[in-house]
């Protein structure tokens, strides 16, 4: 089986689509980034700081530290993978140019889920149409969430871009994101055997 790695925006499915993934194909492993990002920052002893100042958790996780080290780790697995059961990463912490030079596109389909062209007030909207009591989003108010949503329609226009440049499929999801996210898991699962 060939490892995915799924990449993107916050709010745009990442998570939905690797459980979507496992469930079809359950000898897949499964690694969020976020587990590895509170696991370096706990051993770190810095929890509370990052919790209470979110700019600089943000700062840290779209750093070159935390991208070089989660792919270093998603590479290391990958090649002590025997048994080929195959690993999915989803991060929304990745630079595109960051898996271009440091993934091995033989062994590993990469796709990156998008906004497409909604405005950060559709962004915000979008959010709180699919928040579950597992996103980080999950009751928050509005006002809060436009503050991020600048963030999120800037990483947006990125990753449109550098996915373009780089030829790394970029999936809207902003319009029918599960039947999207459905037929793009039947996809990723064909290219994968």
């Amino acid at each position: 089986m060939k490892n995915i790695l799924i990449m993107g925006i916050g709010r745009a499915g990442k998570t939905t689509l690797s459980k979507m993934i496992k469930d079809k194909c359950n000898s897949y492993n499964l690694l969020h980034s976020d587990s590895l990002k509170w696991a370096i920052i706990r051993a770190k002893d810095k929890e509370a700081y990052y919790r209470e100042n979110v700019d600089k958790q943000k700062e840290y996780e779209h750093g070159d530290f935390f991208q070089r080290s989660l792919l270093e780790f998603f590479n290391s697995l990958i090649s002590k993978d025997t048994s080929n059961y195959g690993y999915i990463l989803e991060s929304g912490q990745l630079s595109v140019e960051y898996v271009k030079k440091m993934i091995d596109f033989s062994n590993t389909i990469v796709v990156c889920l998008g906004l497409g062209n909604l405005t950060k007030e559709e962004m915000v909207m979008q959010c709180l149409k699919y928040d579950t009591k597992e996103s980080w989003t999950y009751g928050l108010p509005k006002d809060y969430l436009l503050k991020h949503a600048s963030d999120w329609y800037q990483s947006n226009e990125v990753l449109k871009r550098e996915c373009l440049k780089y030829d790394i499929e970029y999936v809207d999801t902003s319009k029918n994101r599960y039947e999207i996210l459905e037929s793009l898991a039947e996809e990723i699962l064909q290219k994968a055997k």
